[in-house]
């Protein structure tokens, strides 16, 4: 039971930083954009469109973030590291109310299930062919539009810079305490990596094998005969 529990402190833990994903490299330091670095406050330059100033080809942070507005279904693969605890790697897919995501943690294979149009959750067990349901109400439904907010914590752009691959548009803004600096990827208005730095450390979140397509209802379904028990 206290290896349970430690597993559910290690998905809490997940689960939050996809929340981060939903509110929130290249060769060198980003490329200064025309705004010179203010505040993306709707008083940028020429391209800026009241919801942030210009990056310098005709894009603002309001048209990027737009690219992401819409979005069915997305998974992807995110790397947690920060202070004073073991690097986390797992791979997440969504598919607008339906969640899974997947991990290997303390030699255990750990697959979390959320559907919350039907308001179960389950943490699967594979090697045990056990899941156990959890109370949904403690992981509220991850938003992958939230990113959209990024506006109302007044970021300052700081530049662009491309990560792999993708060339990002890079902001920085406070929330919640913590200074947030995001790398969001132009082509699809979705952040690639974050640094959340806090008095105790900064952890950073990358997001890699970003993909778009659509998702098979049964990625987010227990197989049948799994043994359900209750937490």
């Amino acid at each position: 039971m206290k290896r349970v529990i430690s597993l559910l402190l290690v998905l809490v833990v997940v689960l939050g930083c996809v929340g981060l994903a939903a509110c929130g490299g290249g060769d060198g330091g980003a490329v200064p954009d025309n705004g010179g670095g203010e505040p993306a406050n709707g008083n940028g330059d020429a391209n800026g469109d009241g919801n942030g100033g210009g990056n310098g080809d005709g894009e603002d942070l309001g048209d990027i973030l737009g690219h992401g507005t819409g979005i069915d279904s997305v998974s992807y693969i995110m790397e947690i590291s920060g202070p004073g605890a073991p690097a986390i790697t797992t791979q997440v897919w969504m598919e607008q109310n339906k969640f899974r995501t997947e991990m290997e943690q303390q030699g255990q294979h750990m697959i979390y299930l959320a559907n919350y149009d039907t308001g179960k959750a389950y943490m699967y067990m594979p090697d045990q062919n056990m899941a156990m349901e959890i109370d949904i109400s403690q992981a509220p439904p991850p938003d992958y539009e939230g990113v959209q907010d990024i506006p109302s914590y007044s970021p300052t752009i700081i530049g662009t810079e491309t990560m792999d691959g993708k060339v990002c548009l890079v902001v920085e803004y406070s929330y919640g305490g913590a200074t947030v600096k995001s790398w969001i990827w132009k082509e699809h208005g979705f952040p690639v990596r974050m640094e959340t730095t806090t008095p105790e450390g900064k952890t950073v979140i990358v997001y890699r094998d970003i993909d778009f397509s659509d998702i098979p209802d049964s990625m987010f379904e227990l197989p049948a005969g799994v043994q359900i028990m209750e937490l």
